[in-house]
């Protein structure tokens, strides 16, 4: 295959941005969410979707002539689902993303669906909940979480209808869910 057929097969490819705004303290559900989307990647191999994470971590460290924080603050208007996670902090950089997520939707429908898990186990929170979902405001979607299994279901329920209109199968048996008949995510 030389290099022009190649260009065009990733030229014809659609992506599913999904931008995952969350504080260092969730360092480990980031990793889990990622192996989780490369997962459904390798899934989605032979088919022309792709679903790309959008997270301060794959963004280049170097300085652009502008914070970094900006750079993250336009991939947040270019993704078209915008999930944030919280457990015991409220980020300072999570909330401008939050800001910029609602502001981008309400003006532009970008992104054009908006999340927030809240993980629900018992932890000493710094922030009150009835406080974050005011600040949240009509746009998100508000759902607790119990662990890093329910995370995962609940973001394949998400990712579902946009997988079906692009003719991407997803079924749930008893035990798993399927993307393409393969097992995905058992529960």
């Amino acid at each position: 295959m030389n290099y022009q057929s190649s260009w065009r097969i990733i030229m014809n490819k659609t992506e599913i941005k999904v931008f995952l705004a969350s504080s260092s303290e969730l360092e480990l559900e980031r990793v889990h969410i990622g192996d989780f989307f490369n997962d459904i990647n390798s899934i989605l191999m032979d088919t022309n979707i792709r679903i790309r994470l959008l997270k301060w971590e794959v963004f280049d460290p170097s300085f652009k002539g502008e914070r970094k924080q900006t750079e993250y603050d336009h991939q947040v208007k270019k993704s078209d689902i915008f999930i944030a996670l919280f457990r015991t902090l409220k980020g300072k950089y999570t909330i401008e993303e939050i800001n910029v997520a609602k502001i981008a939707h309400k003006e532009i429908q970008k992104p054009k669906e908006l999340y927030c898990f809240i993980q629900d186990w018992l932890e000493e929170r710094k922030f009150s909940i009835e406080e974050l979902k005011n600040e949240l405001g009509e746009y998100f979607n508000i759902v607790n979480i119990k662990n890093i299994n329910d995370l995962k279901y609940k973001i394949i329920k998400i990712l579902t209808p946009f997988l079906n209109e692009n003719n991407i199968p997803i079924i749930e048996t008893e035990n798993f869910i399927k993307i393409n008949s393969i097992n995905i995510l058992k529960k």
